[in-house]
């Protein structure tokens, strides 16, 4: 659908969306642009989602609920706030699911113009609405889905109930229980102490009604391990627990605290069997333990689909923080003016300058590529729970679970980590008025950081994907990459062998920077890092290594290395694609370009594993780090039109630096001069005048 829709849509559709920017200090490198800022959004957008975002976001500005405070709110305030905000958008139904079948991209389009405006809203909606009815959807069978429907009409609210206090990413080391109890037809919902409640869980510390809770399946004293269950929680007229459940909020967080994280224990709590989510698997009347898969590794692929979604989610998460930021530093990079050449009349605006160039517009590129790889990666996220929902399931549903919970392991990471430096960048770049609340920065970074943990720790869900990757090494000249990898992320495996052996062919800095041979670079690394990898856990196991030391053993510089760069790898291809295939011609050659600093910037990264490998030169290695700083200058002149595509309206912007008509100090004088209390006599001012009345001594 996008591919025709770049052809159907004209300058004069999206102007009804895109009216012209507002002049002002911008104007000169606004000038500068090669491309049309508009057309840019159809690298990842298409007319379908770009309405979709503007009435959302029209709704929004209009709508008393959305108008921003002057001043922080209490915790309860922004508890509150989010829910009032989060009924209000349900309300509308943007994205039912009539609408998602016909284009799925809405769903990823609502949740970013929701996260443009504010990120607890965002997430809140998405816990109460999304995984839980998705969960249901995928795991679920027909006569459950009277829970989807209530959800969907708001009479009760879900959440996702999976970490636990004392386990977070081993999901095998998981203490809550799900006894099953023939005589009676329940599971009994058991938590054995503190370290066995579930923690963490979003919408559940004041609000949600009912959760999927992931349990240790006994039956007949035998565990089968962790499956999925629909728990009542609180009672939907009185919102109290019910009997059996002991569920409250966890506290103030560092940041996305409209959203309301709780945990809740299970004293012995019975629910009837037909709550759990036995659609891969389950016990029968009597307490038999069946499946429609013989082998339970493809039950479990089956179900990893559905289950990847929470990291699915956060890569496009982590991309939304990042590219506010990247605006908000670039736009005002390029009205900041500090310094200049001697004799000048006016200051240089700090763009122009090589160290703020590569602070920001690798990140800039970078954005571009998470913005459309997580467009894509979302859109087949929600294919499958699809697929899922209407029993359509072909002979490659279990190796693309499997496969799409291996590359969410890997690209959520690098996703998360990029945007984590990236905004950090942005507002250093800014200087001192970045650290202002009122720049909108730090906020950014404060929510962006939990996407380094939630949903699996980083550095624990890289061990997933390698573990995977492991597996496929030694069966390289038996695997049939279409049918193991549908998705395509083991395309670096053709003829694997003789890439291994090539070393790098280019020498001039257009070759090394050139993107198709990037792609080819990544190609070499990330089949020498599985290799590797792979020959390091061999060797310990033949020295008597057992297998969780072996690979224990084999993690920083090898098998987390392997999983950065087989993610990285990915994105960098999906981004190399697109471009390449992008109708406008202005626009291709600055993606392609960016395609370019992206790629540079991120092998550059691994230069050293570049060198010891045998394949880079030390003057290769000097000549594509002169290649990143030829792109960054020659994107100088594009990267306010690059910001203007990625930026939302000005009303979800909420950033005094980052506004697009571009006037960063009226803005921020017209905050400090307008802020609550700033120009008035503080009610403690006794307390600098008499100071020394309550010095211990004066007591």
């Amino acid at each position: 659908m996008m591919e025709s829709s770049r052809k159907m849509v004209s300058e004069e559709d999206l102007k009804v969306y895109f009216p012209d920017l507002p002049s002002g200090p911008l104007d000169g490198y606004r000038k500068k642009g090669s491309f049309s800022w508009r057309r840019m959004k159809l690298a990842y957008d298409n007319l379908t989602t770009i309405k979709l975002k503007h009435d959302v976001w029209t709704f929004m500005e209009t709508h008393p609920l959305f108008q921003h405070s002057d001043t922080s709110l209490t915790l309860d305030e922004e508890r509150n706030l989010a829910v009032k905000r989060m009924y209000a958008v349900h309300n509308e139904k943007f994205t039912e699911l009539a609408k998602i079948v016909e284009e799925p991209r809405i769903v990823q389009a609502e949740a970013e113009a929701m996260f443009m405006f504010d990120s607890s809203l965002a997430i809140k909606k998405s816990l109460t609405f999304g995984m839980f009815a998705n969960t249901i959807r995928g795991s679920g069978r027909p006569h459950q889905y009277k829970f989807v429907e209530d959800n969907e009409q708001a009479k009760i609210g879900g959440c996702f109930a999976l970490t636990e206090v004392a386990h977070g990413s081993n999901a095998k080391g998981m203490r809550t229980t799900a006894t099953y109890c023939p005589e009676k037809k329940q599971f009994i919902m058991h938590s054995a102490d503190f370290e066995a409640a579930k923690f963490w869980v979003g919408s559940l510390g004041k609000c949600s009604t009912h959760a999927i809770v992931y349990a240790m399946l006994i039956s007949k004293g035998t565990n089968h391990g962790l499956h999925s269950f629909i728990v009542p929680i609180r009672d939907p007229k009185t919102l109290k627990p019910f009997p059996g459940v002991i569920v409250g909020d966890i506290g103030e967080k560092i940041g996305l605290n409209g959203v309301d994280n709780g945990f809740v224990m299970f004293n012995n709590y019975p629910i009837p069997k037909e709550l759990a989510l036995d659609k891969f698997g389950g016990v029968d009347d009597s307490g038999e333990y069946k499946s429609p898969f013989r082998d339970p590794s493809k039950r479990f692929g089956a179900s990893l689909g559905a289950l990847s979604g929470g990291r699915v989610m956060i890569t496009s998460i982590s991309t939304n923080y990042l590219q506010k930021a990247i605006v908000i530093a670039t736009r005002y990079s390029a009205v900041r003016k500090q310094f200049g050449a001697e004799n000048a009349v006016e200051e240089t605006p700090v763009l122009e300058y090589q160290q703020q160039q590569i602070r920001l517009l690798p990140y800039l590129a970078a954005t571009f590529a998470q913005r459309i790889f997580c467009t894509w990666f979302g859109t087949v996220l929600v294919n499958i729970t699809v697929d899922n929902y209407a029993g359509r399931q072909d002979d490659l549903a279990a190796a693309r679970g499997i496969e799409m919970h291996a590359l969410s392991s890997a690209v959520k990471p690098v996703c998360g980590w990029i945007a984590r430096d990236g905004i950090q960048n942005c507002r250093e770049a800014c200087g001192g008025h970045g650290y202002l609340k009122a720049a909108g920065i730090g906020d950014l970074r404060n929510e962006n950081d939990a996407n380094c943990t939630y949903e699996g720790e980083n550095s624990l869900l890289l061990q997933q994907n390698s573990n995977w990757l492991l597996t496929v090494w030694p069966r390289r000249h038996q695997i049939k990459i279409d049918q193991e990898s549908p998705l395509g992320s083991l395309q670096f495996l053709d003829n694997v062998d003789q890439v291994l052996k090539k070393t790098c062919p280019w020498r001039t800095v257009d070759q090394l920077i050139d993107p198709y041979n990037l792609t080819q670079m990544y190609k070499w690394l990330t089949a020498y890092m599985l290799q590797t990898t792979y020959e390091k856990v061999s060797k310990l196991k033949r020295e008597g290594a057992d297998n969780l030391t072996a690979k224990n053993d084999s993690q920083s510089y090898n098998a987390v290395t392997l999983s950065v760069i087989y993610g990285e790898n990915y994105i960098l291809n999906h981004f190399y694609k697109t471009a390449k295939s992008f109708e406008d011609e202005a626009c291709k050659k600055v993606l392609l370009k960016m395609v370019s600093l992206y790629g540079a910037f991120l092998i550059e990264k691994h230069m050293a594993t570049l060198y010891i490998g045998g394949y880079f030169t030390l003057d290769q290695g000097l000549h594509l780090r002169e290649g990143i700083l030829k792109l960054c200058s020659e994107l100088v002149p594009e990267a306010v039109t690059l910001a203007d595509t990625l930026a939302p309206p000005d009303f979800c912007m909420k950033s005094v630096l980052g506004m697009s008509d571009g006037e960063a100090y009226k803005h921020l004088q017209n905050r400090v001069m307008t802020f609550p209390g700033a120009m008035t006599r503080p009610e403690w001012w006794r307390d600098v005048v008499y100071w020394d009345s309550y010095i211990p001594s004066k007591l």
